[in-house]
């Protein structure tokens, strides 16, 4: 028996405390801005109004770390505020069960204490209650509610800032709250730096009312909002406000209002469809794949990310990768890399998927120093300018060349030319390079570009044979293909290869026999692939 007890208390013992482990990281060094003097303890109270176990008095803010289990996290982290009338968190309902909720999805969840009006008392919800309404009451929460924000702003650039460390992807840093929370939430996504800026916000049930409501950014954060219309606290209106200025804006945002139930649900089972805002929220993470497996390599840090403004409403992201030891008083070749259809998107990660790794090895950074540049493609769109049947296998291509590029083929290569003359570019050296889209992507620009680049290396692509002709007999190609092609049938090469041959053009072929659509990997893992560029000089026409 004396066993069995013993047991049980060591049973509850670790029931209670089941959040012990959980990394607390200081959100300061030292006191937090504003906020100097003040040096009262923490506490936590679980007998009040509420019925639940809330924390209050904090005076130093810090972040709990929830992580998912080992190889199931997908890179997004979320900063969790709960609620609680800005002197009180409702810890549980909307901060750690929010949190075991979430990294079962895969996310890093970090809740946020952020910093509390002083409580006199050990009841802060029966103190509020005290003053609710009051001109007190609302003095007490304008003056907290600056800090409060401060505290997310600084939750978001810590995590960002740490990205690396905690195995994160810098660009994938969300933050939600609930009630007071949501204040929180809401308020970093106005007047944010590059630094402490929300990639997402989810505001739910929040209290924000229009004075509150900052100018919006043009590139202001996509933002799911939720509240319910029967809010016992009437702050439905502030949700549809918010909503509404994105509306406005033309930003990104989708809200649910539900007929029923009240202020403060959060993760609590009312058995109303409330009960279901864990899948909304879950269906709008998977909607723009902020749960699915991050591309984002630290090791590609190197790759700045930056974006060319081809046309109005029309942005070409990609990444560029300077020389080490950059020296604008030399020359430097160029080399522009096109990415296949599996890249496309606009993260400005993905491109960087296929043949980045090769170009930051020290031993190709110090022998073939260069400006590599990769643009990423809309999803919506395609480098070459083609008609494509999928009902087919291998699909049939039908390169249109006689019509206009399609705008991202252009941008790309406009692009390349502003770095021509912007950027310490050897202009007899400017190089293209691009696999299956991109490979044919890298046969049309030499078409379209002719005596532009001094050297192409197509890697299981194809074009447009019968219009090529001779204003393309400057460039050099190297073409590469795998003979078990599925995808891009290798005849699409060979007819190139032959056509370039015809036209007395310097071409070598390189087939891999038994290897499929990826001979993308056999190309770049080729041991004179960039010593094959800088050999070639562009010859101009006279």
């Amino acid at each position: 028996m004396t066993k069995f007890l013993l047991f049980l208390t060591i049973l509850i013992g670790l029931s209670n405390n089941n959040y012990g482990q959980n990394q607390v990281i200081d959100l300061y060094k030292g006191a937090a801005p504003g906020s100097e003097n003040w040096n009262w303890p923490e506490a936590e109270n679980t007998k009040n109004d509420w019925g639940l176990r809330v924390i209050y008095n904090v005076a130093k803010p810090t972040l709990t770390v929830f992580k998912p289990e080992e190889g199931k996290a997908n890179g997004t982290s979320i900063i969790i505020a709960p609620g609680g009338a800005f002197r009180a968190l409702s810890i549980d309902n909307e901060g750690y069960e929010v949190a075991k909720w979430l990294v079962k999805k895969g996310v890093t969840c970090f809740v946020l204490k952020y910093r509390l009006i002083k409580s006199n008392t050990t009841d802060p919800v029966a103190e509020m209650n005290a003053i609710w309404g009051t001109e007190k009451f609302n003095q007490q929460n304008m003056e907290l509610i600056p800090l409060a924000i401060q505290d997310g702003r600084n939750a978001i650039a810590y995590v960002r800032e740490h990205a690396d460390e905690m195995k994160l992807d810098p660009n994938r840093v969300g933050i939600m709250g609930f009630s007071a929370g949501g204040t929180v939430t809401a308020g970093t996504a106005y007047g944010y730096t590059e630094a402490n800026k929300p990639n997402f916000i989810a505001p739910v049930y929040a209290y924000f009312p229009k004075a509150l409501q900052g100018k919006l950014d043009a590139k202001a954060p996509p933002a799911f909002i939720l509240a319910a219309t029967d809010d016992n606290l009437d702050l439905a209106s502030h949700s549809v406000d918010l909503y509404s200025q994105w509306l406005a804006n033309k930003q990104p945002a989708e809200m649910h209002l539900y007929a029923k139930g009240g202020h403060g649900f959060g993760m609590a089972s009312l058995k109303l469809p409330t009960d279901q805002w864990t899948e909304r929220f879950t269906d709008w993470l998977q909607l723009n794949n902020w749960l699915s497996k991050s591309t984002y390599n630290p090791a590609l840090k190197p790759f700045e990310k930056k974006s060319f403004v081809f046309a109005p409403d029309k942005n070409l992201p990609f990444r560029i990768l300077y020389p080490e030891n950059y020296d604008r008083n030399k020359k430097y070749p160029l080399i522009m890399v096109l990415h296949g259809a599996g890249e496309r998107g606009n993260d400005n990660e993905k491109q960087l998927t296929h043949g980045s790794k090769m170009f930051l090895s020290p031993e190709n950074r110090t022998q073939y120093p260069a400006i590599v540049v990769f643009p990423q493609c809309p999803s919506n769109s395609f480098w070459a300018t083609s008609s494509i049947d999928r009902t087919k296998s291998p699909v049939q291509f039908r390169f249109n060349y006689d019509s206009i590029p399609n705008w991202p083929q252009a941008a790309a290569n406009a692009l390349a030319k502003q770095l021509a003359n912007e950027e310490s570019v050897d202009q007899s050296r400017i190089y293209i390079t691009g696999l299956s889209m991109g490979g044919m992507g890298t046969f049309e620009s030499v078409y379209r570009n002719p005596n532009f680049y001094a050297a192409a290396a197509p890697i299981c692509g194809g074009g447009n044979d019968s219009l090529y002709n001779k204003s393309i007999k400057n460039t050099a190609f190297r073409v590469f293909h795998g003979d078990a092609d599925v995808v891009v049938n290798v005849d699409l090469s060979r007819k190139m290869v032959a056509r370039l041959k015809e036209l007395k053009v310097p071409v070598e072929y390189i087939e891999y026999k038994g290897v499929n659509h990826n001979s993308w990997d056999n190309a770049f893992a080729e041991p004179t692939f960039m010593s094959w560029l800088f050999q070639h000089q562009l010859k101009r026409i006279k």
